[in-house]
């Protein structure tokens, strides 16, 4: 049952071909008791089917990349347990999270519901980052335990509001401040977001501040984790996640006496000063665009950054993924900050032709400057980001 201390152990240390940490695997086994359970809005029959279409969900041919309207799909008999609206809304979600825009997700939720439709979002983020981490280890995808018995919830939490994406959030998300945009964008279904963030943590920030410029205890620095978070978010075409972290990228290689110039990431500019800086760029290619080929440079990233480090590698690319399919299905949008913080660079690095740029008002002149100021305080003041 949601939140039940009775997890069956699907993954342990002896799982992985390399040492992986006791509380990385303990969220993974969180997460598939989580997806073999009944949810919000799908019961447990229902999820583990829709992992199946997630596993072999596949971008169309460039000549055949039009897909049915979502009047066309809803339209369509079916047999089976999953009609092929909910079929094709989950398959773009996989395959094209960058190309979504708000009227195809209101016509989709206005079909089959802003719940169950938050829902497929969250069963592709919890279950994506996982099966992405294991192929990049050499492994094949880990097996769902048997669906549980009952029914889904059916029901949304009190006090859900507006608060500017195309899921609404819960109140008590939208005051908390320490939260950035897309720690918020699941509040609709409280577990799952929670479960979400705890992945989040597990496998990129490990109980660091997300805007600490420094990050200690981890084998890669902070510039080296957001080179790998920000070129998998451009090569998904995810702007919340490519310009949030392409400042946050400027931000701490400056902070660490290197280059904060990130135009190195979008093929323009000056090459990076940051150590193995290409290195991890064709890492990033690589796992993003040919994940089962990524065995040719194993033994070289593990000589180059150890084991700790390619665990860590593999673990950002693999959860950015799932980040990047929070972000842009959910439609939320970017921080002002970062808006402010970017200002012009946001043309400079082509971000600009990125779809999710349509979702925000970026300040400038003296709104700009008054953004700023007000962060810096904030911060200084421990009032939340």
């Amino acid at each position: 049952m949601m939140g039940s201390t009775d997890i069956r152990e699907i993954f342990n240390e002896s799982t992985f071909p390399v040492p992986v940490d006791k509380h990385r695997i303990f969220i993974f086994n969180q997460i598939w008791e989580r997806l073999s359970e009944p949810g919000y809005w799908w019961n447990a029959k229902e999820k583990a089917a829709l992992v199946e279409i997630i596993r072999n969900a596949k971008r169309p041919e460039i000549f055949d990349r039009k897909r049915k309207s979502v009047a066309e799909l809803s339209s369509q008999s079916y047999e089976g347990l999953i009609p092929p609206l909910v079929a094709d809304t989950i398959e773009r979600i996989v395959t094209e999270p960058g190309d979504l825009d708000r009227k195809w997700a209101v016509d989709v939720i206005d079909k089959i519901g802003e719940g169950p439709y938050a829902e497929l979002i969250a069963i592709v983020i919890l279950l994506m980052p996982i099966d992405l981490f294991t192929t990049y280890l050499g492994m094949d995808h880990i097996p769902l335990s048997s669906p549980q018995h009952g029914d889904a919830l059916k029901s949304y939490p009190d006090n859900l509001v507006d608060n500017g994406a195309w899921i609404r959030q819960t109140q008590e998300a939208v005051d908390n401040l320490q939260l950035v945009n897309v720690s918020r964008a699941l509040s609709i279904l409280p577990y799952d977001n929670t479960l979400r963030r705890t992945l989040v943590d597990a496998m990129y920030m490990e109980k660091h501040s997300f805007f600490d410029k420094v990050w200690k205890n981890k084998a890669l620095s902070r510039p080296q984790l957001e080179i790998l978070a920000t070129k998998t978010s451009a090569i998904n075409k995810c702007f919340y996640c490519a310009a949030g972290h392409s400042a946050i990228f400027t931000l701490t290689a400056k902070k660490a006496g290197q280059s904060g110039d990130f135009g190195f990431l979008y093929g323009k500019g000056k090459d990076s000063n940051v150590p193995h800086a290409d290195f991890l760029l064709e890492i990033a290619e690589k796992a993003n665009r040919e994940p089962q080929s990524l065995s040719e440079l194993r033994p070289k990233i593990e000589k180059v950054f150890g084991q700790k480090g390619m665990v860590e590698i593999f673990s950002v690319i693999a959860i950015f993924n799932g980040l990047n399919r929070t972000s842009d299905p959910s439609g939320v949008p970017l921080e002002p900050v970062l808006l402010a913080a970017l200002g012009k660079k946001i043309e400079y690095a082509g971000l600009d032709s990125f779809a999710g740029v349509k979702r925000v008002t970026r300040p400038k002149g003296l709104k700009r400057l008054q953004v700023l100021i007000a962060f810096k305080l904030r911060r200084i003041l421990g009032k939340g980001q």
